[in-house]
Protein backbone atom coordinates (compact mmCIF):
# COMPACT_ATOMS: atom_id res chain seq x y z
CA UNK A 1 0.00 0.00 0.00
CA UNK A 2 1.39 3.72 -0.59
CA UNK A 3 2.66 4.05 2.91
CA UNK A 4 5.16 6.22 3.84
CA UNK A 5 9.03 4.65 4.17
CA UNK A 6 10.65 3.93 7.49
CA UNK A 7 11.62 7.85 9.15
CA UNK A 8 8.80 9.98 6.77
CA UNK A 9 6.81 12.24 8.16
CA UNK A 10 2.75 11.56 8.32
CA UNK A 11 1.22 13.95 10.11
CA UNK A 12 3.73 16.11 10.95
CA UNK A 13 4.57 19.34 9.11
CA UNK A 14 6.17 19.32 6.46
CA UNK A 15 7.02 23.32 6.40
CA UNK A 16 5.57 23.84 3.24
CA UNK A 17 1.72 24.76 3.24
CA UNK A 18 1.07 23.13 -0.55
CA UNK A 19 3.38 19.78 1.05
CA UNK A 20 0.82 19.27 3.65
CA UNK A 21 -2.13 19.74 1.73
CA UNK A 22 -0.89 17.12 -0.95
CA UNK A 23 0.14 15.05 1.86
CA UNK A 24 -3.90 15.24 2.92
CA UNK A 25 -4.87 14.66 -0.23
CA UNK A 26 -2.67 10.90 -0.07
CA UNK A 27 -3.73 9.90 2.61
CA UNK A 28 -7.69 10.74 1.74
CA UNK A 29 -6.83 8.05 -1.13
CA UNK A 30 -4.91 5.36 1.08
CA UNK A 31 -7.96 5.34 3.07
CA UNK A 32 -10.91 6.10 0.49
CA UNK A 33 -9.42 3.51 -2.09
CA UNK A 34 -10.70 0.63 -0.74
CA UNK A 35 -14.44 1.27 -0.16
CA UNK A 36 -14.09 2.90 -3.74
CA UNK A 37 -12.63 -0.13 -5.96
CA UNK A 38 -14.19 -3.05 -3.77
CA UNK A 39 -17.43 -2.06 -1.74
CA UNK A 40 -18.27 0.74 -4.62
CA UNK A 41 -19.59 2.76 -1.33
CA UNK A 42 -21.12 5.94 -3.56
CA UNK A 43 -19.37 8.65 -1.44
CA UNK A 44 -16.17 7.08 -1.29
CA UNK A 45 -16.22 7.10 -5.45
CA UNK A 46 -17.12 10.92 -5.12
CA UNK A 47 -14.40 11.51 -2.73
CA UNK A 48 -11.44 9.54 -3.87
CA UNK A 49 -12.20 10.69 -7.39
CA UNK A 50 -12.20 14.64 -6.10
CA UNK A 51 -8.60 14.02 -4.23
CA UNK A 52 -7.43 12.97 -7.89
CA UNK A 53 -8.58 15.76 -9.14
CA UNK A 54 -6.91 18.48 -6.72
CA UNK A 55 -3.79 16.42 -6.81
CA UNK A 56 -3.69 17.10 -10.41
CA UNK A 57 -4.25 20.62 -10.18
CA UNK A 58 -1.41 21.09 -7.64
CA UNK A 59 1.22 18.74 -9.75
CA UNK A 60 -0.16 20.93 -12.45
CA UNK A 61 0.39 24.10 -10.86
CA UNK A 62 4.16 22.65 -9.80
CA UNK A 63 4.67 21.26 -13.44
CA UNK A 64 7.54 23.80 -13.78
CA UNK A 65 9.21 23.08 -11.01
CA UNK A 66 9.21 19.56 -10.67
CA UNK A 67 11.02 16.80 -12.12
CA UNK A 68 9.27 14.85 -14.52
CA UNK A 69 11.10 11.50 -13.35
CA UNK A 70 9.19 11.79 -10.09
CA UNK A 71 6.21 13.72 -11.37
CA UNK A 72 4.89 11.87 -14.07
CA UNK A 73 4.70 8.36 -12.39
CA UNK A 74 2.53 10.23 -9.90
CA UNK A 75 0.50 11.82 -12.13
CA UNK A 76 0.33 8.59 -14.35
CA UNK A 77 -1.42 6.98 -11.37
CA UNK A 78 -3.58 9.62 -10.09
CA UNK A 79 -5.43 9.71 -13.95
CA UNK A 80 -5.72 6.18 -14.02
CA UNK A 81 -7.30 5.94 -10.75
CA UNK A 82 -9.60 8.73 -11.69
CA UNK A 83 -10.62 7.47 -15.01
CA UNK A 84 -11.46 3.83 -13.22
CA UNK A 85 -13.82 5.89 -11.12
CA UNK A 86 -15.36 8.06 -13.37
CA UNK A 87 -17.75 5.67 -15.11
CA UNK A 88 -19.30 4.51 -11.61
CA UNK A 89 -19.35 7.61 -10.35
CA UNK A 90 -21.30 8.89 -13.51
CA UNK A 91 -23.91 6.51 -13.59
CA UNK A 92 -24.47 6.61 -9.72
CA UNK A 93 -25.44 10.20 -10.14
CA UNK A 94 -27.29 9.55 -13.11
CA UNK A 95 -29.31 6.84 -11.76
CA UNK A 96 -29.72 9.31 -8.50
CA UNK A 97 -31.75 12.11 -10.78
CA UNK A 98 -33.91 9.07 -12.23
CA UNK A 99 -34.71 8.12 -8.95
CA UNK A 100 -35.95 11.73 -8.33
CA UNK A 101 -37.65 11.86 -11.60
CA UNK A 102 -39.68 8.87 -10.85
CA UNK A 103 -41.25 10.24 -7.96
CA UNK A 104 -43.61 12.03 -10.05
CA UNK A 105 -45.85 10.64 -12.59
CA UNK A 106 -45.21 12.42 -15.67
CA UNK A 107 -41.96 10.77 -16.94
CA UNK A 108 -41.71 7.78 -13.99
CA UNK A 109 -42.31 4.87 -17.06
CA UNK A 110 -39.45 5.91 -19.44
CA UNK A 111 -37.15 6.85 -16.38
CA UNK A 112 -38.04 3.56 -14.56
CA UNK A 113 -36.47 1.84 -18.36
CA UNK A 114 -33.58 4.04 -18.23
CA UNK A 115 -32.33 3.74 -14.99
CA UNK A 116 -32.64 -0.26 -15.30
CA UNK A 117 -30.45 -0.42 -18.45
CA UNK A 118 -28.29 2.12 -16.04
CA UNK A 119 -28.03 -0.13 -13.39
CA UNK A 120 -26.97 -2.82 -15.72
CA UNK A 121 -24.27 -0.69 -17.03
CA UNK A 122 -23.05 -0.01 -13.59
CA UNK A 123 -23.00 -3.64 -12.69
CA UNK A 124 -20.85 -3.80 -15.78
CA UNK A 125 -18.30 -1.25 -14.71
CA UNK A 126 -18.27 -2.72 -11.21
CA UNK A 127 -16.97 -5.90 -12.60
CA UNK A 128 -14.69 -4.58 -14.32
CA UNK A 129 -13.26 -2.76 -11.47
CA UNK A 130 -12.50 -6.06 -9.89
CA UNK A 131 -10.98 -7.39 -12.79
CA UNK A 132 -8.25 -4.43 -12.72
CA UNK A 133 -5.63 -3.77 -10.06
CA UNK A 134 -6.14 -4.74 -6.81
CA UNK A 135 -6.46 -1.68 -4.39
CA UNK A 136 -3.14 -2.58 -2.78
CA UNK A 137 -1.56 -2.08 -6.41
CA UNK A 138 -3.50 1.27 -7.06
CA UNK A 139 -2.07 2.31 -3.87
CA UNK A 140 1.56 0.97 -4.34
CA UNK A 141 1.69 3.44 -7.08
CA UNK A 142 0.73 6.00 -5.43
CA UNK A 143 3.40 5.47 -3.07
CA UNK A 144 5.34 7.63 -5.60
CA UNK A 145 4.10 10.19 -3.87
CA UNK A 146 7.30 9.95 -1.59
CA UNK A 147 9.65 10.47 -3.42
CA UNK A 148 8.17 13.59 -5.22
CA UNK A 149 7.35 15.41 -2.12
CA UNK A 150 10.68 16.12 -1.37
CA UNK A 151 10.75 18.39 -4.13
CA UNK A 152 7.90 20.03 -3.46
CA UNK A 153 8.96 21.08 -0.36
CA UNK A 154 12.29 22.22 -2.14
CA UNK A 155 10.37 24.68 -4.00
CA UNK A 156 7.92 25.66 -1.06
CA UNK A 157 9.60 29.37 -1.54
CA UNK A 158 8.12 29.66 -5.10
CA UNK A 159 4.57 27.88 -4.43
CA UNK A 160 3.36 31.32 -2.85
CA UNK A 161 4.24 32.88 -6.66
CA UNK A 162 3.00 30.21 -8.49
CA UNK A 163 -0.25 30.33 -7.17
CA UNK A 164 -0.84 34.17 -7.16
CA UNK A 165 0.07 33.81 -10.59
CA UNK A 166 -2.25 30.84 -11.82
CA UNK A 167 -4.87 32.23 -9.61
CA UNK A 168 -5.14 35.17 -11.55
CA UNK A 169 -4.69 33.37 -15.04
CA UNK A 170 -7.28 31.60 -14.16
CA UNK A 171 -9.79 34.11 -12.47
CA UNK A 172 -9.23 35.91 -15.95
CA UNK A 173 -10.21 33.23 -18.18
CA UNK A 174 -13.16 32.03 -16.19
CA UNK A 175 -14.33 35.95 -16.14
CA UNK A 176 -13.76 36.30 -20.13
CA UNK A 177 -16.04 32.87 -20.43
CA UNK A 178 -18.64 33.74 -17.71
CA UNK A 179 -19.08 37.35 -19.24
CA UNK A 180 -19.17 35.84 -23.25
CA UNK A 181 -21.96 32.83 -21.59
CA UNK A 182 -24.16 36.01 -20.38
CA UNK A 183 -23.84 38.03 -23.42
CA UNK A 184 -26.93 37.31 -25.55
CA UNK A 185 -25.49 39.22 -27.96
CA UNK A 186 -22.21 38.84 -28.48
CA UNK A 187 -21.34 37.17 -31.99
CA UNK A 188 -19.03 34.68 -29.79
CA UNK A 189 -21.07 31.67 -27.91
CA UNK A 190 -19.37 30.54 -25.21
CA UNK A 191 -19.07 26.45 -24.83
CA UNK A 192 -20.41 26.14 -21.47
CA UNK A 193 -18.41 22.79 -20.90
CA UNK A 194 -15.18 24.36 -21.17
CA UNK A 195 -16.89 27.73 -18.55
CA UNK A 196 -17.25 24.55 -16.25
CA UNK A 197 -13.85 23.24 -16.88
CA UNK A 198 -12.43 26.57 -16.17
CA UNK A 199 -14.25 26.44 -12.62
CA UNK A 200 -13.19 23.13 -11.43
CA UNK A 201 -9.87 24.82 -12.12
CA UNK A 202 -10.39 27.88 -10.49
CA UNK A 203 -12.07 26.61 -7.25
CA UNK A 204 -8.80 23.82 -6.68
CA UNK A 205 -6.32 27.19 -6.73
CA UNK A 206 -8.19 29.14 -4.60
CA UNK A 207 -8.02 26.10 -2.06
CA UNK A 208 -4.24 25.99 -2.35
CA UNK A 209 -4.00 30.00 -2.43
CA UNK A 210 -5.80 29.35 1.11
CA UNK A 211 -3.88 27.04 2.11
CA UNK A 212 -0.38 29.23 0.86
CA UNK A 213 -1.66 32.16 3.24
CA UNK A 214 -3.41 34.04 0.71
CA UNK A 215 -6.20 35.91 2.82
CA UNK A 216 -9.36 34.63 0.54
CA UNK A 217 -12.33 35.83 2.65
CA UNK A 218 -14.56 33.27 3.75
CA UNK A 219 -17.51 34.57 1.38
CA UNK A 220 -15.64 34.15 -1.99
CA UNK A 221 -15.63 29.98 -1.68
CA UNK A 222 -19.46 30.32 -0.69
CA UNK A 223 -20.46 32.68 -3.86
CA UNK A 224 -18.30 30.37 -5.90
CA UNK A 225 -19.85 27.33 -5.36
CA UNK A 226 -23.01 28.52 -5.81
CA UNK A 227 -22.13 29.25 -9.52
CA UNK A 228 -19.91 26.24 -9.67
CA UNK A 229 -23.44 24.20 -8.71
CA UNK A 230 -25.09 25.77 -11.00
CA UNK A 231 -22.56 24.75 -13.98
CA UNK A 232 -22.64 21.07 -12.45
CA UNK A 233 -26.45 20.25 -12.43
CA UNK A 234 -26.44 21.60 -15.90
CA UNK A 235 -23.65 19.32 -16.81
CA UNK A 236 -25.31 16.06 -14.75
CA UNK A 237 -28.42 16.82 -16.96
CA UNK A 238 -27.15 17.37 -20.68
CA UNK A 239 -24.79 14.09 -19.55
CA UNK A 240 -28.69 12.05 -18.74
CA UNK A 241 -30.24 13.12 -21.87
CA UNK A 242 -27.23 12.33 -24.16
CA UNK A 243 -26.97 8.63 -22.14
CA UNK A 244 -30.95 8.77 -22.52
CA UNK A 245 -30.34 9.28 -26.12
CA UNK A 246 -27.43 6.63 -26.78
CA UNK A 247 -29.61 3.94 -24.91
CA UNK A 248 -32.66 4.37 -26.88
CA UNK A 249 -30.67 4.01 -30.06
CA UNK A 250 -28.42 1.05 -28.81
CA UNK A 251 -31.96 -0.85 -27.81
CA UNK A 252 -33.34 0.03 -30.93
CA UNK A 253 -36.26 1.28 -28.99
CA UNK A 254 -38.13 2.70 -31.98
CA UNK A 255 -38.63 -0.22 -33.50
CA UNK A 256 -39.43 -1.98 -30.64
CA UNK A 257 -41.93 0.28 -28.62
CA UNK A 258 -43.05 3.63 -30.25
CA UNK A 259 -44.87 4.41 -27.34
CA UNK A 260 -42.09 4.53 -24.97
CA UNK A 261 -39.71 6.01 -27.23
CA UNK A 262 -42.17 9.27 -27.56
CA UNK A 263 -42.01 8.91 -23.68
CA UNK A 264 -38.10 8.81 -23.40
CA UNK A 265 -38.00 11.89 -25.63
CA UNK A 266 -40.34 13.74 -23.58
CA UNK A 267 -38.13 12.98 -20.85
CA UNK A 268 -34.91 13.92 -22.56
CA UNK A 269 -36.87 17.61 -23.55
CA UNK A 270 -37.43 17.50 -19.63
CA UNK A 271 -33.60 17.19 -18.96
CA UNK A 272 -32.43 19.30 -21.42
CA UNK A 273 -34.79 22.27 -20.37
CA UNK A 274 -33.52 21.59 -16.90
CA UNK A 275 -29.93 22.21 -17.89
CA UNK A 276 -30.57 25.24 -19.95
CA UNK A 277 -32.49 26.65 -16.59
CA UNK A 278 -29.48 25.64 -14.63
CA UNK A 279 -27.14 27.81 -17.28
CA UNK A 280 -29.68 31.20 -16.81
CA UNK A 281 -29.30 30.41 -13.42
CA UNK A 282 -25.50 30.60 -13.35
CA UNK A 283 -25.63 33.94 -15.73
CA UNK A 284 -28.11 35.51 -13.08
CA UNK A 285 -25.41 34.86 -10.40
CA UNK A 286 -22.60 36.00 -12.15
CA UNK A 287 -24.43 39.04 -13.23
CA UNK A 288 -25.20 39.87 -9.29
CA UNK A 289 -22.10 38.96 -7.97
CA UNK A 290 -19.48 38.43 -10.90
CA UNK A 291 -17.78 41.75 -10.10
CA UNK A 292 -17.68 41.80 -6.53
CA UNK A 293 -16.11 38.27 -6.87
CA UNK A 294 -13.40 39.46 -8.88
CA UNK A 295 -12.58 42.41 -6.76
CA UNK A 296 -12.63 39.93 -3.63
CA UNK A 297 -10.30 37.72 -4.92
CA UNK A 298 -7.90 39.99 -7.03
CA UNK A 299 -7.89 42.44 -3.78
CA UNK A 300 -6.71 39.41 -1.01
CA UNK A 301 -3.84 38.10 -3.94
CA UNK A 302 -2.47 41.02 -5.28
CA UNK A 303 0.47 40.82 -7.78
CA UNK A 304 3.44 43.02 -7.64
CA UNK A 305 4.37 42.34 -11.38
CA UNK A 306 1.82 42.18 -14.58
CA UNK A 307 1.07 38.35 -15.25
CA UNK A 308 2.67 38.90 -18.98
CA UNK A 309 5.88 39.69 -16.74
CA UNK A 310 6.31 37.31 -15.05
CA UNK A 311 9.79 35.37 -14.32
CA UNK A 312 9.42 31.12 -16.05
CA UNK A 313 10.25 29.43 -13.12
CA UNK A 314 13.16 26.84 -13.90
CA UNK A 315 12.91 23.11 -12.95
CA UNK A 316 14.77 22.03 -10.22
CA UNK A 317 16.58 19.29 -11.52
CA UNK A 318 18.76 21.51 -13.47
CA UNK A 319 22.20 22.48 -11.77
CA UNK A 320 22.92 25.55 -10.57
CA UNK A 321 25.43 26.28 -12.20
CA UNK A 322 23.52 26.16 -15.85
CA UNK A 323 20.75 29.33 -14.34
CA UNK A 324 20.61 31.92 -11.89
CA UNK A 325 18.01 30.98 -8.81
CA UNK A 326 15.00 33.48 -10.07
CA UNK A 327 13.83 35.93 -7.26
CA UNK A 328 10.22 35.51 -6.21
CA UNK A 329 8.06 38.17 -8.25
CA UNK A 330 5.07 38.08 -6.70
CA UNK A 331 4.38 39.37 -2.98
CA UNK A 332 6.63 37.24 0.02
CA UNK A 333 6.64 33.88 1.25
CA UNK A 334 4.96 33.82 4.20
CA UNK A 335 4.22 31.97 7.33
CA UNK A 336 0.89 29.67 6.99
CA UNK A 337 -1.33 27.67 8.97
CA UNK A 338 -3.29 24.24 7.85
CA UNK A 339 -6.62 25.23 7.07
CA UNK A 340 -8.71 21.96 6.53
CA UNK A 341 -10.08 21.33 3.05
CA UNK A 342 -13.84 21.86 2.78
CA UNK A 343 -15.31 17.98 1.74
CA UNK A 344 -16.63 18.41 -1.75
CA UNK A 345 -19.91 17.27 -2.60
CA UNK A 346 -20.53 17.92 -5.50
CA UNK A 347 -22.72 15.05 -7.49
CA UNK A 348 -21.41 16.22 -11.03
CA UNK A 349 -21.05 13.96 -13.90
CA UNK A 350 -18.02 14.22 -15.57
CA UNK A 351 -15.73 13.14 -19.07
CA UNK A 352 -13.57 15.43 -18.27
CA UNK A 353 -10.44 16.85 -20.94
CA UNK A 354 -8.69 17.89 -17.54
CA UNK A 355 -7.63 14.04 -17.02
CA UNK A 356 -5.40 14.62 -20.26
CA UNK A 357 -2.86 17.42 -21.11
CA UNK A 358 -3.86 20.53 -19.53
CA UNK A 359 -5.58 23.22 -21.10
CA UNK A 360 -3.66 25.95 -21.75
CA UNK A 361 -5.00 29.09 -20.02
CA UNK A 362 -6.18 31.89 -22.53
CA UNK A 363 -4.10 35.30 -22.48
CA UNK A 364 -6.17 37.58 -19.84
CA UNK A 365 -8.90 39.95 -21.25
CA UNK A 366 -9.16 43.62 -20.69
CA UNK A 367 -13.11 42.58 -20.43
CA UNK A 368 -13.01 40.70 -17.40
CA UNK A 369 -15.55 42.20 -15.47
CA UNK A 370 -18.95 40.71 -15.63
CA UNK A 371 -20.07 45.04 -15.57
CA UNK A 372 -18.73 44.50 -19.29
CA UNK A 373 -20.90 41.89 -20.72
Amino acid sequence: MAVPPDGAPTNAGSGSALCDYMDELVEALRKLAPAALQQFDKESIHQARVATRRLKAAMDLLESVLSDERGKPFARAGRKLRRRLGPMRDLDVMIDHLETIQRRATHRTAAAWLQERLVEARETARAQSLDAESPNRVLAKLGNWWGLREEVIEVKDQAHSLVAQALHLQLDAFAEQANQLGNKQSEVKQDPHQLRIAGKALRYTLEMAKREGHGIPGGVAKAFKRMQDSLGTWHDFVVLTERAMRESLDGLLAHHDVQLQRQLLDLSRMTLDRARKELDHFSALWAKEGAELLKSIRGAVPLTHPVAQMKPVVKIEQKAAEVSTPEPVIGQTISTQAVTAEPVIEPKTDPDPTDSTGQPVPEPSPATDPEAA
